[in-house]
């Protein structure tokens, strides 16, 4: 893990009335100081870096707040060098976000539901008083003994014709802004869709849209529905309102959201507490650690005894295996069937071209069939998944190379002092060389950059979808400028990579939701 480094040390006093204790976190806001004022009393301080005058504004406005949901702030105070620090609350707990990561399919309903409560009721106060808060996120949640805190109150402005100028600047995270941003409208419907986003997180594990980029999440958010499949029925009605691009066709309040909630999961509550009784014995027994508004101090344990779902019955491996060898056997077939159409763009005396698209087709689908099987990683890093995808494709180079004709002779009967001569005697001629180079870095660079594991995710929405085989063909074409032309011509190259984008998609295992909400399995072997 590495270490972070502070501006300060534990003992240092830059703030005069409080005496810093240790580093909790660092982000690029700045740093934040678990610290203890001269009276004896923990507080957080916040270091911030580079801010704006628009930042210090949004705290500004929430210095004054008191709501037992809300993070309190105490001072915003400046030391003799002239930089801002933030004085607030020292939250004993950790992030919603944590929470989420350790329960991959979605939390129990009763925390969904007590949890969700209590952040409506932080946001909808923030509300009343005029604030709109423009940042909620699982990673701005903490949790207390299983009471919940909202903070990070930097990108917060005020619902007031004064400040309109400010509210046209698109900020936030990408996965949690609302549709409406692009139109400079941070109205309190921004808050009810960020909640509705969180909600569909804490139900699945995930936010309702991903990329790669922050670009290519907002242009979901503009443009795609999420999709509801893996919602519980009862839930899908309202958090399809809650995430509707309309905001005119949204909860009015995030209280109303809040309350649409509640009914659909009911349940009894304990008098006077607010919250179930299972979750009250859950949580009693969170062990307590540290944490300070948008971060928690990653040098003390996290708490790994927490309520667990059932675990859902999962396929045995045998079954999984005939699966895999199902799709695998028809690919060839698959395969042959698209590779039929090329045959009308060829001339007379073609077929060994053809037979060398099927076999590179079948093998290239072979392999991202194999390369999609391998389990994802959380942190969405997907440079584990190219890295293999690379290799497969190095293999379809090297095949494609041997199908072209090209072979290692032995022997020295036309040798050449500039051939490659291996140990086994065979020899590589430097044209022999660079036209196999070309075949590897072709296929190993345009098979990398697809998104293969998407085509074959069993969650997928369609069966098959147009747009991986798009990908595949653009990628084919970005990368023609590494082609072998005088060998062989590019169709070699750009067929199979596209035969491939639909043939994985054909064999590989689809999952969907009828209309009752059951998950039915289709698989056609």
């Amino acid at each position: 893990m590495t270490t972070l480094k502070f501006t300060y040390r534990s003992g240092q006093r830059p703030l005069d009335g409080f005496t810093l204790k240790r580093g909790v976190g660092q982000g690029g806001f700045g740093e934040v100081y678990f610290a203890v004022s001269d009276g004896g009393k923990e507080v957080a301080l916040k270091l911030l870096r580079g801010h704006s005058d628009a930042e210090l504004r949004g705290i500004g406005h929430c210095l004054n707040l008191k709501h037992t949901n809300l993070v309190h702030l105490y001072d915003l105070r400046s030391d003799s060098r002239g930089e801002k620090w933030v004085v607030m609350e020292y939250v004993f707990g950790e992030s919603l976000a944590q929470v989420i990561n350790r329960h991959p399919n979605g939390l129990p309903s009763e925390l969904i539901r007590e949890w969700f409560g209590a952040l409506a009721r932080g946001v909808g106060y923030l509300h009343d008083q005029g604030v709109v808060h423009r940042d909620l996120k699982p990673a701005n949640i903490f949790l207390e003994h299983g009471h919940l805190k909202i903070g990070d109150y930097g990108l917060s402005r005020r619902m007031s014709s004064s400040e309109r100028g400010e509210l046209t600047r698109g900020v936030g995270t990408p996965h949690y802004m609302a549709p409406e941003i692009k139109n400079g409208n941070y109205g309190r419907s921004v808050d009810v869709y960020a909640c509705g986003v969180i909600l569909f997180e804490m139900l699945t594990g995930q936010p309702p849209f991903d990329g790669e980029t922050a670009a290519e999440v907002l242009m979901k958010h503009q443009l795609d529905t999420p999709d509801l499949s893996k919602i519980p029925g009862a839930v899908r009605p309202v958090l399809a309102r809650a995430l509707e691009k309309d905001p005119t066709k949204r909860f009015a309040t995030v209280l109303e959201l809040a309350r649409a909630v509640d009914a659909v999961y009911g349940g009894d509550r304990r008098e006077g507490t607010g919250m179930t009784r299972t979750a009250v014995h859950a949580l009693a027994a969170e062990p307590r650690i540290s944490a300070a508004d948008t971060v928690v101090d990653e040098r003390l344990p996290l708490p790994v005894k927490t309520l667990v779902p059932k675990p859902k019955r999962s396929a045995s491996f045998r079954s999984k295996l005939a699966e895999l060898v199902g799709g695998l056997a028809i690919a060839p077939a698959v395969c042959a069937i698209a590779t039929a159409p090329c045959a009308l763009l060829q001339v007379a005396n073609s077929w060994s071209l053809l037979g060398r698209v099927f076999l590179l087709s079948t093998v290239l689908t072979w392999a991202v069939v194999l390369v999609g099987r391998f389990p994802g990683r959380n942190d969405r890093n997907t440079w584990g998944r190219r890295a293999f995808q690379l290799l497969a494709g190095l293999g379809v180079g090297v095949l494609a190379f041997w199908l072209d004709g090209w072979a290692l002779p032995t022997g020295s009967g036309t040798a050449s002092s500039r051939d490659l001569v291996f140990w086994t005697g065979h020899r590589l001629s430097p044209e022999a060389f660079s036209i196999g180079v070309r075949y590897l870095f072709y296929f190993g660079l345009a098979t990398a950059a697809c998104r293969w594991w998407l085509a074959t995710d069993r969650q997928r929405r369609e069966r098959v979808r147009v747009f991986p085989i798009g990908a595949a063909l653009f990628w084919g074409i970005v990368f023609s400028f590494l082609w072998p032309w005088e060998s062989s011509p590019v169709i070699a190259g750009l067929a199979p990579l596209t035969i491939a984008a639909i043939a994985s998609q054909v064999v590989s295992p689809w999952s969907v939701r009828d209309e009752k909400g059951k998950l039915g399995s289709v698989v056609k072997s």
